[in-house]
């Protein structure tokens, strides 16, 4: 029976954990992002409310995204790295995953003081936005919302100060309003905008199959008003009539209950509810994939898998989901080296040391040796006693402490295992978000070849009508000069070849001066108009651009990383020491007193022999990001394979004119490259410098039309 599927519908980037938790619990998923989240339009309004931030009372974020956007604005502000809250200004937050982002940029309590909904600071909800969590059918649940909020809050405090509310575009101004009635004087500013996304056609084709009859059972994650208004008004663009009201009877789960009233009113009628946050949402799903397709494997039960944050998105660990019957725990593969050593460590510390074992025994036959009294002998025994006390102190500590070593160096082994694993993972999700790019272009290609071939019909048939009008010199002429403009048009469209337009623009003008008719002066105006046109469009070098991308890739394969920094080789070596010996030499020759000469000699062949030697045994680097010393060779593989996906992809978008695409793979190439190669190397500075210039070489002009033209040419026929 095939597995059911979960549509996640959060915005794309702020989704992995919850789609990782849904995987390994044995569900498959589909990506349809319902939101884009991006910086707001304008932020000089932000930035200026953030310059005067301690004169507010309180500020209100609404959302981790508000706090991202907010504190890195408020970075730029103070022109510092990370963004520095002043201590006497209060925060309010809607929910947990809010103070979960607040606490990771370093504000959190005794230190700042932090207002938020009961049970926000202890609840592990995670989520990326805490603007809308509501019970709705547990009354013990706590609640996660502007009301929550509202009931932490003391009006009477706030009146006549001014309020700073943090927010995106449009939502909700509830908290708002009930501020200005309590006195307050409240300041809205936008931080980040919430706009809606195109999702592609390999998208909306799922969708369509997840509509046939006999498909698996899908179950659509609606966890934002905004993301349900999208849904409605996207169906109506891109399904029929009868598509659209079957995506209306599909399952549907929501965490809050404005979330159902807005779906119940646009037509769904299948939602359950569920509780707040990813723990909530993955064990509503489970309770659904079972009713549907019977219990998730035993080998991923959904208690056992853990949620990572999602890189750019401010989150917390989310809970385990409770199950009917608890799974063995799995234990990591370096669990094992730290029992091995422990067992190791503990069976040599309960060794006593062979000392004290091996003290002699005093008896009261031993009371004197040579005649001397018993009190002399007893003194070295307690010596020898007080000794053997001693190294076995010493033992136990040295064992514990290297127990404690080995223990911390083992869990951050397993730490950096994980870092990479992720991003091996991250790797291997951009590899398939780029196949999936290339299959789309391959396609526009297609379309494009399709319309060539219906240019290269078209054509044909216009040299059949220009046989047909050769009878007649007027209507003969009047034809070729169409003929020549309507494939200049085509031309221009498909290719965006502005000089071959020209050409056959001047062209047509010079046959019509030849003919000298008045008839005609109506149809050279237009012709010079468009003239004119294509003349001031800047010429662009979209192939010379191309050749520096595709001289770029060709470059990657040989970068250095710089987690395989090379040693100085023997040569290199072998030439220091040359010129430090030519340099020792040439002192005494320039030295005017020939005794002092042999003495300072010496010593500064010393001197620079040690340095040299030195230098081949220890370099010092500096490194900003450790995690790019800690790339392995197979993850160095992948991460030049993505570089020259990111390439590839810029030059298909270059060659396609897509300008947006193209800047944004060139500027992540770019990023990788600056973050994971040696930028100090001449061949890394290369590769930078062509993507620079291919930057530059690639701008894209809006072209103009032969519209005026061809319309006065249609005048022209008709009369």
């Amino acid at each position: 029976m095939p597995r059911p599927t979960v549509v996640v519908t959060r915005p794309a980037g702020q989704s992995r954990q919850l789609t990782e938790a849904l995987q390994a619990a044995g569900l498959d998923v589909l990506s349809f992002p319902l939101l884009a989240i991006g910086p707001a339009a304008d932020d000089v309004p932000l930035r200026a409310a953030l310059a005067r931030l301690p004169e507010f009372a309180l500020v209100v974020f609404v959302s981790p995204n508000a706090i991202a956007y907010a504190l890195d604005a408020l970075a730029a502000v103070h022109g510092a790295t990370v963004a520095q809250w002043p201590t006497q200004v209060p925060v309010a937050v809607v929910g947990p995953a809010s103070v979960a982002a607040l606490a990771e940029r370093g504000i959190a309590p005794p230190g700042f003081s932090v207002i938020a909904p009961a049970g926000a600071a202890t609840n592990g909800t995670d989520g990326t936005d805490d603007s809308a969590h509501d019970s709705g059918h547990e009354s013990d649940t706590p609640r996660f919302d502007s009301e929550a909020l509202w009931a932490q809050l003391d009006p009477t405090a706030l009146a006549g100060k001014p309020v700073l509310i943090i927010r995106g575009n449009g939502g909700r101004d509830w908290l708002g309003d009930r501020l200005r009635e309590a006195g307050a004087r409240v300041e809205a500013v936008e931080a980040y905008r919430r706009t809606l996304p195109e999702p592609t056609a390999m998208q909306w084709q799922a969708v369509r199959d997840s509509l046939r009859p006999g498909a698996p059972p899908h179950l659509w994650l609606l966890t934002s008003s905004e993301a349900v208004r999208n849904l409605d008004a996207l169906a109506r663009q891109h399904l029929s009539a009868e598509q659209a009201a079957d995506l209306r009877q599909v399952q549907c789960i929501a965490p809050h209950a404005r979330i159902a009233e807005q779906a119940q009113a646009l037509g769904f009628t299948q939602i359950l509810r569920a509780a707040p946050g990813d723990a909530g949402l993955l064990a509503a799903c489970m309770r659904w994939a079972d009713a549907h397709a019977g219990p998730a494997p035993a080998s991923t039960p959904a208690e056992a898998v853990p949620v990572r944050a999602d890189a750019g998105a401010p989150s917390h660990p989310v809970q385990p989901v409770p199950a009917a019957a608890p799974a063995p725990t799995a234990v990591p593969a370096t669990s094992t080296k730290v029992e091995r050593v422990t067992q190791e460590t503990t069976s040599s510390s309960a060794t006593p040391p062979p000392t004290a074992a091996s003290a002699p025994a005093q008896g009261p036959g031993n009371a004197t040796i040579n005649g001397a009294p018993g009190s002399a002998a007893r003194r070295p025994a307690a010596l020898w006693v007080l000794v053997a006390v001693v190294l076995v102190v010493a033992t136990a500590g040295g064992f514990w402490w290297l127990q404690q070593r080995v223990d911390h160096l083992t869990g951050e082994l397993a730490r950096r295992q994980q870092s990479n694993d992720a991003l091996v993972q991250e790797s291997r999700v951009l590899t398939r978000n780029a196949q999936d790019t290339v299959k789309e272009l391959q396609a526009k290609v297609g379309a494009l070849e399709n319309q060539v071939g219906e240019t290269r019909d078209k054509q044909v048939a216009l040299e059949q009508v220009y046989q047909d009008l050769m009878r007649n010199r007027d209507d003969w002429e009047i034809a070729e000069i169409q003929q020549l403009l309507t494939n200049a048009g085509q031309q221009l469209q498909l290719t965006g070849n502005v000089q071959v337009a020209l050409a056959a623009l001047q062209s047509a003008d010079t046959r019509l001066a030849r003919a000298d008719k008045p008839q005609y002066n109506l149809l050279r105006r237009a012709i010079a108009r468009d003239i004119a046109r294509m003349k001031a469009v800047p010429d662009t070098d979209l192939t010379g651009a191309a050749i520096k991308l595709d001289e770029a890739i060709n470059q990657v394969d040989a970068l250095p990383l710089l987690s395989s920094e090379r040693m100085l080789e023997r040569s290199e070596a072998s030439a220091r020491k040359d010129a430090a010996r030519g340099n020792g030499a040439s002192a005494p020759a320039a030295n005017g007193n020939g005794s002092a000469a042999p003495t300072s000699g010496w010593f500064t062949r010393l001197w620079d022999y040690l340095r040299e030697e030195l230098a081949q045994v220890i370099r010092i680097r500096k490194v900003d990001d450790a995690e790019a010393l800690l790339l392995s060779g197979d993850q160095g593989w992948f991460l030049r394979e993505n570089v020259k996906l990111r390439l590839l992809n810029a030059r298909l978008a270059l060659l396609s004119r897509n300008e947006p695409v193209f800047r944004n793979d060139l500027a992540a190439a770019q990023a990788m490259i600056g973050r994971y190669f040696d930028t100090k190397s001449r061949r890394v500075q290369g590769v930078l410098t062509l993507l620079r210039q291919a930057q530059a070489g690639a701008v894209t002009v809006q072209l103009p039309t032969m519209s005026e033209s061809l319309g006065a040419l249609h005048a022209l026929k008709k009369e």
